[in-house]
């Protein structure tokens, strides 16, 4: 592929151009030369002219192969200096084009017009490779701090200062700098945008070059290509569209962000914060409104969030806190989730990650696979779904369901019912003040200080269940396995009507038992003490024990 590589050495252009390009070039009359010889012999040439513009007036200005520099100034005067720098072969070569070179100044109704001239009949100085001038015209410009501004260039950069008029600036092929501005349009390609104060909207387009703004009294809007963006202290909204460049924003009214193959970072944002990434990591952090964030091959990280989170992503972990405002929904694949502090409700989804969730004040909804789910400080009821992992949920203060399979489900401290469906997994619960409904197969149920009424349906697993006394009446025990033991302790002082069954096993009870069966035999009928709530206990190939609760 030809390609030509322009550079600037102590002011002047001189391309640098492979042999394949020599015909191309002679097409190119416009342009600087060639590469010169060291022994090349420069000439610079001063242009000055002062205009006056009048009210509503702009600039307008027009310019390749150099720098242009602006900076506001009081009154109505518009002050061009320009310095014109050649270098030939021969200082009579050199400003002999120095003199082909022309800066045209043009006063019209709408204002005043500054263009660059190069020759046209320049077409001899390209043909001598190695031999032709090299040339370039840069600008000092001091004009009115109110005009609006239209200034164009290429191969050079840009840079203004002090004006607060409307402005419409575009460049390419080197830097472009506003310091001090008012309403902005910026477009650069190959090249950088820097933004320091603008008084009012901006909007920014790059490709191939960083951009930073800061401190924008209104609206901003930066889409870039191959080039990280950075906005800091933007009052108004803030819209970014990049890709293959990091994005920074911070201190801002609100946030829309897009971007790829890099980072978002946002943080202190007053309003809401909408994000969409991929390949790519996302960390937000103080925001005022809602935080809505979509991902893919990156994790996501947000923190101090005032109103409801929704999170799209996969192939990432996804970590949370301090979301005070609103719900948090997550939905992930291949990757982990991790919440704590949250003010609402949580619903959150993963396939082959693991879900943790501490401190969550509203109801919760998780679900997963090939992941472990852990749980604690629920105030209210928890609804936690995986498969081929283990369940740990400890503090919920309301009605609780467990389901896995090939996992263990713990649950401590439930102030509400417990329901558990599990297949090849144990299964323990402690201090459940509501009801309990288990079950399960090939492992062991485990229940302790249950306050409720009791149910476990087990296939190839033990069940030990200590019951709590109730504060009035009695509750169910209802209590099923197989090829394993029963062993139920009740408190003293209950009434239950019993029914238990076994076969290949004994039936023991450490509690008086109104029989009409034989205690030791493998069926065993009556009652405990007066009698009341259902005591049913069903086994075949294993013993069953009634104990006194301690």
């Amino acid at each position: 592929m030809n390609c030509i590589s322009l550079s600037l050495r102590g002011g002047l252009f001189r391309p640098a151009v492979t042999a394949a390009l020599f015909s191309a070039l002679l097409l190119f009359s416009g342009k600087p030369s060639l590469a010169g010889t060291p022994a090349q012999e420069e000439v610079s040439k001063d242009f000055q002219k002062t205009v006056t513009l009048g009210a509503g007036q702009s600039v307008r200005i027009e310019n390749k192969f150099g720098e242009i520099r602006l900076h506001g100034e009081s009154g109505r005067d518009v002050k061009i200096s320009a310095t014109i720098r050649v270098q030939a072969n021969s200082r009579e070569e050199a400003d002999s084009f120095a003199q082909k070179i022309q800066i045209e100044v043009q006063q019209t109704g709408e204002g005043v017009r500054v263009k660059t001239i190069y020759p046209e009949d320049g077409k001899k100085w390209y043909i001598r490779i190695g031999k032709n001038p090299s040339y370039s015209v840069n600008y000092d410009i001091g004009m009115p701090t109110d005009a609006p501004l239209d200034a164009r260039n290429s191969f050079g950069s840009i840079e203004t200062v002090g004006i607060h008029g409307a402005a419409d600036i575009e460049n390419s092929h080197g830097s472009l700098t506003v310091r001090d501005a008012g309403a902005a349009r910026l477009n650069n390609s190959f090249g950088s945008i820097e933004l320091h104060g603008a008084g009012g909207n901006v909007s920014i387009n790059d490709s191939n070059g960083w951009v930073r703004a800061s401190d924008v009294k209104g609206a901003l809007e930066v889409r870039d290509r191959f080039g990280s963006i950075t906005a800091l202290a933007i009052q108004g909204a803030v819209t970014i569209v990049g890709g293959n460049g990091a994005v920074t924003l911070t201190d801002a009214g609100s946030g829309n962000v897009t971007t790829s193959f890099a980072s978002v970072d946002a943080r202190n944002i007053r309003g809401d914060l909408s994000v969409r990434d991929n390949n790519g990591n996302v960390d937000i952090s103080s925001i005022g409104g809602a935080a809505d964030i979509t991902d893919s091959f990156g994790n996501v990280s947000f923190s101090d969030v005032h109103g409801r989170v929704n999170c799209t992503t996969n192939n990432g972990r996804v970590q949370g806190s301090s979301v005070t405002g609103g719900p948090v929904s997550i939905r992930d694949s291949f990757g982990n989730i991790e919440l704590e502090t949250i003010g609402g409700s949580v619903d959150a989804e993963t396939s082959n990650g693991t879900i943790a969730v501490r401190d969550a004040h509203g109801s919760v909804t998780l679900k997963t696979s090939f992941g472990a789910i852990e749980a604690s400080n629920i105030p209210k009821g928890i609804r936690a779904i995986t498969g081929n992992g283990g369940i740990t949920l400890t503090d919920v203060g309301g009605d609780t369901f467990a389901k896995t399979s090939f996992g263990s489900v713990l649950a401590e401290k439930i102030n509400g019912n417990l329901t558990v469906e599990n297949s090849n997994g144990s299964v323990t619960a402690k201090n459940v003040k509501g009801d309990t409904v288990t079950n399960t197969s090939f492992a062991g149920v485990t229940l302790e200080s249950v306050g409720g009424r009791i149910s476990v349906d087990n296939q190839n697993g033990g069940i030990s269940v200590t019951a709590m006394r109730p504060a009035s009446g009695c509750k169910d025990i209802l209590l099923k396995t197989s090829f394993s033991s029963i062993r139920v302790r009740v408190p003293e002082g209950v009434g239950y009507n019993l029914t238990a069954r076994t076969s290949f096993g004994r039936i023991s009870s450490e509690l008086p038992v109104t029989s009409t069966g034989n205690i030791g035999g493998d069926t065993l009928s009556g009652t405990i003490g007066a009698g009341g709530c259902q005591l049913q206990l069903t086994d075949s190939n294993g013993s069953i024990e009634i104990a006194k609760a301690h």
